[in-house]
């Protein structure tokens, strides 16, 4: 359990013997320069920027990183930096992709490739983990970026995923909450209906060391007090590692609701491909993308 982003870092240095490579596709952007720059000087990344050179190079004598230790790996105008940042991974020269300045779709084609990609499980999912004001420990959460209406098979996959990522963290026995907004199964809510189906495969050891507990609602989910109050009788109220949510609406809107309060501090990334991937929303601060940068250190 990490209580917050700085014993996650304290972790991760003491994990990783040396610097990871952060593959920067894209990489004349100026927010993920910053991250990735921050996070050398923290020392847990190392920049491999890929991109046309000469706007990179432009950019890095504007923010006075032109002296700092950087490889810059040369694309035409035109090209898709990704194929680039693809090929070094596929190289041994990277451990992990930024997504820089370019459109999602871009960042994922190539990696994708089912020739030349890093997809070999065919599925990617996205990660949330976040620091969130009032809660005792950094909590995940499922896709909120990639899997719009996840079905049954999908969110068995999604939590396979979540539970596979938490433990690449250190955690033992993760605990998946599936978000519903009651705890009562209802066939008029086919949420529901499938996050006890959910919660009986984790009973069944279909997802290993890990716990699936549902339908759940958020109240019971993150906090003791509501579950005595309803009379929820579960070891587990209160305590959960990650929500599953229903759809990717629902994480979408409660991220960026809990963005609004600079207290808290979300990050988030690409799960299930060969590596981890850095994705973010256009509109994510530097702190969001460095807290990315330090999970994707952590689990390459």
């Amino acid at each position: 359990m990490y209580k917050n982003y700085e014993e996650l870092q304290t972790a991760c240095l003491s994990r990783n013997a040396s610097p990871k490579i952060a593959v920067v596709a894209g990489a004349n952007d100026e927010h993920a320069l910053e991250a990735v720059f921050t996070a050398a000087d923290l020392g847990y990344a190392r920049p491999v920027l890929v991109g046309e050179q000469e706007a990179i190079m432009k950019l890095l004598q504007q923010m006075n990183y032109a002296e700092r230790a950087y490889e810059i790996i040369p694309v035409k105008s035109g090209e898709n930096p990704t194929e680039m940042a693809v090929k070094l991974i596929h190289e041994g020269k990277g451990d992990f992709i930024i997504k820089g300045k370019l459109e999602t779709k871009d960042l994922l084609r190539p990696i994708l490739n089912k020739q030349t990609g890093l997809n070999k499980k065919g599925f990617i999912t996205h990660f949330g983990l976040m620091q969130i004001k009032g809660y005792h420990k950094l909590l995940a959460m499922s896709d909120s970026a990639v899997i719009p209406h996840p079905s049954l098979g999908d969110k068995k996959k999604i939590v396979n995923e979540g539970i596979e990522t938490l433990r690449k963290l250190g955690y033992q026995k993760p605990v998946v909450g599936a978000l519903c907004a009651t705890e009562t199964v209802s066939e008029k809510m086919p949420e529901t209906v499938e996050a006890q189906q959910l919660q009986q495969m984790a009973e069944n050891d279909e997802f290993g060391e890990g716990v699936v507990i549902g339908p759940i609602s958020f109240d019971l989910a993150t906090r003791k007090e509501a579950a005595v109050i309803k009379g929820y009788d579960s070891p587990y109220a209160g305590d959960v590692d990650m929500l599953l949510v229903p759809q990717m609406v629902t994480g979408n809107v409660m991220s960026k609701i809990w963005n609004a309060d600079p207290e808290n501090v979300l990050a988030g990334c690409l799960v299930g491909a060969d590596i981890p991937i850095v994705l973010t929303s256009r509109s994510a601060s530097m702190n969001e993308k460095l807290c990315s940068i330090l999970l994707c250190a952590m689990l390459s």
